[in-house]
């Protein structure tokens, strides 16, 4: 019916959403499946000093953000204990900017205009990519000019979205990195059916490590955008994923990267660790989803800062969404190099 029936299809599809919407129960609650509880992290006496580290020269509206996540983290039960709640309630905080009513509509309309091709391929149009292009949207153009002709590396590469989304920024390839082989076969159908050719891209599968000499990783193959090296799901085909660096990965390719987006379940700590050289060497404006874990969250941002001078980093989220860990999921870190261009218009 999909492909025959397009607009059928997608009316069926609309109809069933609002009627799960109705029947749904509420919920607002922390992931704690993908490394940790933030709460039992925040009460660690070892951990005392980290929100000061992280909010440390961050513009106010990053604070804010921090801020008011933190508000949820203590206000909001952990995934393990989540609950039904009432739709009345404030949310805890108050809700940000990104979150109104008429942001949400604003994004609403701009991803129901989006190409009928992109939502034959993908089930759903996520925020963070399609609306937001992993924070490139709010960017100054000196910025974009920056990143142009150069290499995108995307990391937590899942079935192509990223990839698709982001062609208008004129990168010169597209390295997508990728470890379920499911997600990749549909990745290449995806470049197929848009008539994207493969010299656009070059797909790697691997699983990103801090270092070159972990043993190979074995996990369940859900094909999912959630697949983590720090969840297994089960009731899926095992594969064995090589572990590599990104350093080992830009010098074996021969990438020139200028914008690195990674999104990868929860990893994103040992994304950084391995790859003190590119970043010092290429000095790529970046993107990481840092929500997933309290490690990610709190100690990605300082250990940039430890090697990398002259650098803006800011905090945003890339999305609208409340229910369920949406209360706290795509806060992204994004760090812009000084020679890139002015930042002015962007606080």
């Amino acid at each position: 019916m999909r492909n025959h029936y397009p607009k059928i299809y997608h009316f069926l599809i609309y109809l069933l959403n609002g009627l799960k919407k109705l029947f749904t129960p509420y919920s607002i609650y922390i992931t704690d499946t993908l490394g940790g509880s933030f709460k039992e992290y925040l009460s660690n006496p070892e951990n005392k000093d980290r929100v000061t580290q992280l909010i440390q020269d961050l513009d106010p509206e990053s604070q804010k953000i921090i801020n008011i996540v933190l508000e949820r983290i203590k206000a909001y039960p952990d995934e393990k204990n989540k609950h039904w709640i009432s739709r009345r309630k404030p949310v805890a905080g108050g809700l940000l900017p990104v979150e109104g009513r008429q942001m949400k509509k604003e994004i609403e309309n701009y991803l129901s205009a989006a190409p009928k091709e992109y939502k034959h391929a993908f089930k759903h149009l996520d925020e963070s990519v399609f609306y937001f292009y992993h924070g490139l949207r709010m960017l100054p153009q000196g910025v974009k000019d920056y990143i142009k002709g150069k290499d995108f590396v995307d990391i937590g590469a899942y079935t192509g979205d990223s990839a698709i989304a982001l062609q208008e920024f004129g990168f010169r390839k597209i390295f997508s990195i990728e470890m379920s082989h499911k997600s990749i076969e549909k990745y290449r159908k995806n470049m197929t059916r848009l008539g994207i050719s493969d010299k656009r891209y070059v797909l790697i599968n691997a699983c990103i490590g801090e270092t070159d000499t972990m043993d190979p990783v074995k996990i369940a193959d859900t094909g999912s955008a959630g697949l983590s090296m720090l969840r297994d799901r089960g009731k899926y085909d095992k594969i064995l994923v090589q572990q590599k660096t990104v350093d080992t990965l830009v010098r074996e390719y021969h990438i020139d990267p200028r914008f690195i987006k990674a999104d990868i379940e929860g990893n994103a700590l040992d994304f950084v660790r391995g790859a003190v050289n590119t970043l010092k060497t290429h000095r790529p404006v970046i993107s990481i989803a840092i929500y997933h874990n309290p490690r990610e969250l709190f100690e990605v941002k300082p250990f940039l800062e430890s090697f990398l001078s002259d650098y803006t980093f800011f905090i945003r989220k890339l999305s609208a969404g409340i229910k369920n860990n949406l209360c706290h999921s795509d806060i992204f870190l994004l760090g812009i190099p000084s020679e890139s261009g002015s930042l002015k218009n962007v606080f």
